[in-house]
């Protein structure tokens, strides 16, 4: 063993110092350069004065003033506004378009007209090169494409921003679809997630109107959902769940994956033919009053019995086959609902069924994500969801009811009392929302109430089922049990610290470290004050003591003076400046 083995690890060599700060160095170039790109493309859009506020451009600074704030915050609020935003996603690329589609399901933050632009965009890029499919196939399965699969062809299926979608035949015979990840695209997605989380916190600095919508929290959120689509294991384990899940439900296909053909950058799973729902009334002999009420029971299996659900259902994920049999792909975006959170969901849907307004707007005021330092009225916030139901139904039965319309327009009446919805309700909002469009379009007097009620009858059931309620018991007997046992060791540590006169208790109070900080200065100013006149008084005591003059004055009383005026000459400054 060498002598130096036992010492402390040493840091970096100096070559890989060098190295590392080199790298360092390549990425704040490629992020500065990706910057200006992002300023420019902006900039075309006619959002100059964000820029220019957001301090992004050659010459720009943060904004200072309220004036500049406004003047931004004018240019994204312009009637155009929503159309711009969307060319500016697609102008930016991959990164950019999921963030997008993602806002797109978040009506508690962004406003209906951007929602509306950002459902149409397209990962409109250009295919991958053949060379390119089959160099990462090579690499992920260690065999070329001809030789892993019996066939597969060279044309893609379909191409989006992060892969492509290639039919191909296995050994077995089996027609499956091989999505394969773009080369090189995790590196510069990380680094546009990057750029993000920075312009994020940008925004809340020098933008508070938008610093509400709380940016930094929706990127963060932004950036797991996409590093998990990155490894396409997660989306292989979301298939093999709803394989589970569906696997006795009539009339719902989800494909079969081979793992064996699968990896983190490949995924090849069964071909699902079919064509969009909200065409296959027109295109297929199909009884609309069957395929509509299927989808929506599909839906209300996923949320009240599974507490899993798709969470991109818009049509072109929905694809309906000849014979009415529903196929649902592309399970890269999930939500996952606790049994609190369901049963939140249950007591709207009651709530809306009974119209008892005052369960509704109560369950909704207690999911809200409330800000800190806001004084909330609860009172306000139930009378305008009670003039919100009035407005959607009133005397009109609850069938014609447009549950989509109305959860969009409660979550953003939420969004003016400063409350926000987190992010897995706003998604399964989302995915009813859509489901019930994509019902409507096959069968426009399809009762939304009517097909959710098996599944809130069984949710009672198992709400109120004693094996529930007795572990609900036991939970809680089990809490309380073990915050007793914690009680008497936590007071008796209190008792001794007091008895030692080490217990300090601490608060915070902004108005109190306000008036704190108000009278520390108030006492420095004092003592400066006194001193000032001190030392002025002994000077002028000391105005004929014998001996050389300085500037006509004894040398104690310039002396004096001048300590007197290094006190008080501040103080007479701030005083005409109005800054005591």
């Amino acid at each position: 063993m060498s002598p130096l083995s036992h010492d402390k690890p040493r840091g970096p060599s100096p070559a890989m110092r060098l190295i590392n700060n080199a790298r360092g160095i390549g990425t704040a170039v490629r992020d500065m350069g990706r910057v200006r790109e992002i300023s420019t493309v902006l900039v075309r859009h006619g959002f100059g004065a964000f820029v220019a506020a957001m301090g992004l451009g050659t010459a720009a600074r943060p904004a200072r003033t309220r004036a500049e704030s406004a003047a931004a915050l004018d240019s994204v609020r312009a009637p155009d506004r929503a159309a711009r935003i969307r060319r500016v996603i697609e102008d930016l690329g991959p990164t950019f378009v999921k963030l997008g589609q993602i806002l797109s399901t978040r009506p508690d933050v962004v406003p209906p007209d951007i929602i509306a632009e950002l459902e149409h965009l397209q990962d409109d890029v250009p295919p991958m090169s053949w060379d390119d499919v089959e160099a990462v196939i090579t690499a992920e399965l260690g065999l070329p494409p001809d030789e892993a699969f019996a066939h597969i062809e060279h044309e893609p299926l379909a191409s989006a921003s992060i892969a492509q979608v290639h039919r191909a035949i296995t050994h077995e015979g089996a027609e499956v679809a091989v999505k394969v990840q773009r080369p090189n695209i995790a590196p510069q997605i990380r680094s546009d997630l990057h750029i993000l989380h920075f312009l994020a916190r940008r925004a809340e600095q020098v933008l508070p109107e938008l610093a509400l919508m709380d940016p930094t929290g929706i990127i963060d959120e932004f950036d797991k959902a996409l590093s998990s689509e990155l490894d396409f294991t997660h989306e292989r384990q979301h298939i093999e769940r709803f394989r589970h899940n569906f696997r006795t439900f009539e009339g719902i296909v989800i494909p079969r994956v081979w793992k064996e053909l699968s990896t983190p950058r490949v995924l090849t799973m069964e071909f699902i033919r079919g064509i969009k729902a909200t065409e296959a009334g027109d295109r297929l002999d199909v009884d609309p009053d069957t395929l509509a009420p299927r989808m929506l029971r599909a839906l209300f299996k996923m949320i009240f019995q599974d507490g899993y659900f798709h969470g991109d259902l818009h049509p072109g994920n929905v694809l309906v086959q000849p014979d009415g049999t529903i196929g649902l792909i592309d399970f890269g975006l999930v939500g996952k609902l606790t049994e609190r959170q369901r049963d939140n969901i249950l007591d709207i849907l009651i709530g809306i069924s009974r119209k008892d307004y005052a369960l509704v707007a109560r369950v909704f005021y207690e999911i809200g994500i409330k800000v800190p330092g806001i004084s909330y009225d609860y009172q306000r916030f139930e009378a305008d969801v009670v003039t919100l139901m009035e407005t959607h139904i009133g005397d009109r039965n609850i069938s014609e009811l447009d549950i989509g319309v109305f959860f969009s327009d409660v979550v953003e009446g939420a969004i003016r009392h400063h409350i926000k919805m987190p992010p897995t309700y706003t998604m399964v909002f989302k995915a009813l929302m859509t489901v019930e469009g994509m019902g409507k379009t096959l069968a426009p007097d399809i009762n939304f109430v009517e097909q959710a009620t098996p599944f809130v009858r069984d949710m009672l059931v198992e709400r109120y089922n004693p094996r529930r309620i007795l572990r609900e018991v036991i939970d809680l007997m089990s809490s309380s049990s073990r915050f007793m046992r914690g009680v008497p060791g936590t007071a008796i540590q209190v008792l001794e610290d007091l008895a030692r006169g080490s217990l300090t208790i601490r608060t915070r109070s902004v108005e109190l470290q306000r008036l704190a900080e108000a009278h520390e200065r108030a006492g420095n100013h004092l003592v400066r004050a006194v001193m000032a006149v001190g030392f002025t008084l002994a000077g002028t005591m000391a105005w004929d003591h014998a001996g050389p003059r300085v500037l006509g004055l004894s040398p104690l009383t310039f002396t004096a003076f001048v300590v007197a005026a290094f006190f008080g000459l501040p103080l007479v400054w701030r005083s005409l400046t109005n800054r005591l």
